[in-house]
C-alpha cells in the first residue's frame, strides 16, 4: 500500500538533518487523518470503548498479533503523513511505557488502551532482583511475536521498536519512585552497579527488538524519527527528583555509556525540571540531539527559544514540537540547520501542505 509517496525524499532530509546539513526545507514532521470523518489522532491511540474492557480484553488489545496487527494497519491507512512524517507501526504500543520494567520482572498492569502501568519490585536495595532479561518472561516473548508478525505483514509500512526508555528510568520504576530518590541520601550505593546491569539488559533488548523491526527498513523508536543507521531514545525522567550533581555522579555514566553503545542517539529533556542536567547532557561528544519537551503547564515553546539556542550552540539536533501559530516566530528564531519541528495540530492534508509550502518559502529566504 502506498502510505505515504514521498518516502525517499523525506528519507534524505532526514539523513541531511543527522549531518547538521539541508535538502530544501527545515525538517518538519506533521500528519492529519486522510478524510473528515478519520479520527483527528495519531495513528497508535483509540477512541475510547463504549463499555470498559475487561483484563482479557486489554490483554488481547495489547498482545494479541491478530488483534494488534490489524487495529495499526487501519489507523495507517487513515492517516496523511506529511514532511518528515513516516508510516511507522508500533506493534509493541507505546502505551505501554517503559516495558522493560515489565521485562525484569515489575507487574505490568493494563489500565485502559491508553495508559499501563508498572508495579515496584524492589523493597530492599540490598537484595536486588535480577536485572538480567529472563528469555521466558511472557511479555518479552508476546513483543518479540509482535515483532515477527509486523514485520512479515509489512505492505510499505515501517516497524519500530518498543519504548524500553532510560536504565534510571527503569530503575526508579522497578523501586518506586519516591523510595528512590530517598535513596540518593540514604543508601546511594547500589545505584550505580544497578544500573551498569540494566544497561547491559537495555542494550541486549534493544538488539533484538530494534534488529527484527529493522527487517521493514529504517531504524525507528517511539519519536518516529528516520535513520538509516542504528539510532534510539535515550531517557531519565526520574533525574527531575536529583540535583545535578547526583545526575552527574549517579546517571550520566550509564547516559554516556548508551551514546557509546548506538551510532546515533537523542535525548528526551522532558520537562523544566530536567533543564539543569542539560549543561551536563551538551558536553557528552557521542550525544547527536536533544529532544525538547516543555510539557503539561509548561508554556509555549517560544518561551524555550534561549534553551533550544543553547543547544544549537552546542552544535547538537533539536527535536522539539509547536503549534501552527507559533511555527512563523520559531522558525525566525533559530537556525535551520539540525532543527527538527513536529507540528502539533494540523487538521487536514490540504493544511499540512500549506504549512510545508511555508516553511519550504521561509528556510529559501534565510538561505
Amino acid at each position: 500500500m502506498d502510505y505515504k509517496a514521498d518516502v525517499e525524499q523525506s528519507q534524505k532530509r532526514m539523513e541531511a538533518w543527522w549531518h547538521r546539513d539541508i535538502v530544501d526545507r527545515v525538517v518538519v514532521q506533521l500528519a492529519a487523518p486522510r478524510r473528515p470523518a478519520a479520527a483527528a489522532a495519531p495513528p497508535h491511540s483509540e477512541a475510547p470503548d463504549r463499555e470498559p474492557p475487561t483484563r482479557a480484553d486489554l490483554e488481547r488489545y495489547f498482545l494479541d498479533p491478530a488483534v494488534v496487527i490489524p487495529n495499526l494497519k487501519r489507523r495507517l491507512a487513515n492517516t496523511w503523513f506529511g514532511g518528515e512524517a513516516f508510516p511507522v507501526m508500533f506493534p509493541v504500543s507505546i502505551q505501554m511505557v517503559a516495558v522493560l520494567a515489565n521485562y525484569l520482572g515489575c507487574p505490568l498492569r493494563f489500565v485502559t488502551k491508553d495508559t499501563t502501568w508498572h508495579d515496584p519490585i524492589i523493597d530492599d536495595p540490598n537484595g536486588l532482583p535480577r536485572l538480567s532479561l529472563d528469555p521466558e518472561n511472557p511479555v518479552w516473548k508476546a513483543s518479540l511475536r509482535l515483532l515477527e508478525a509486523a514485520t512479515a505483514e509489512s505492505d510499505g509500512y515501517f516497524v519500530g521498536c518498543p519504548d524500553l526508555n532510560g536504565p534510571t528510568e527503569i530503575l526508579g520504576l522497578m523501586r518506586g519512585h519516591e523510595e528512590f530518590a530517598m535513596d540518593f541520601h540514604d543508601q546511594p550505593g547500589y545505584i550505580r552497579p544497578a544500573l551498569e546491569e540494566i544497561t547491559n539488559t537495555w542494550y541486549e533488548c534493544w538488539k533484538q527488538t530494534a534488529g527484527i523491526a529493522h527487517r521493514a527498513g529504517g531504524w525507528f523508536f517511539w519519536m518516529g524519527i528516520w535513520s538509516e543507521n542504528p539510532a534510539i531514545d535515550l531517557q531519565s525522567d526520574v533525574s527531575c527528583l536529583i540535583s545535578k550533581e547526583a545526575f552527574d555522579e549517579h546517571f550520566l555514566p550509564s547516559i554516556e555509556r548508551q551514546t557509546r553503545m548506538v551510532a546515533r542517539t537523542i535525548y528526551h529533556l522532558d520537562g523544566p525540571g530536567a533543564i539543569r542536567h542539560l549543561d551536563s547532557l551538551l558536553a557528552l561528544p557521542r550525544l547527536d540531539a536533544i529532544q525538547w519537551v516543555q510539557g503539561a503547564g509548561g508554556g509555549s515553546v517560544l518561551d524555550y527559544v534561549p534553551l533550544l539556542k543553547r543547544i544549537q550552540a552546542a552544535k547538537k539536533l533539536i527535536y522539539c514540537y509547536s503549534e501552527k501559530s507559533e511555527l512563523e516566530e520559531l522558525l525566525g528564531q533559530l537556525g535551520p540547520e539540525g532543527l527538527y519541528i513536529v507540528v502539533q495540530d494540523c487538521t487536514s492534508p490540504e493544511e499540512g501542505r500549506e504549512i510545508l509550502r511555508s516553511v519550504g518559502k521561509w528556510t529559501r529566504l534565510r538561505g
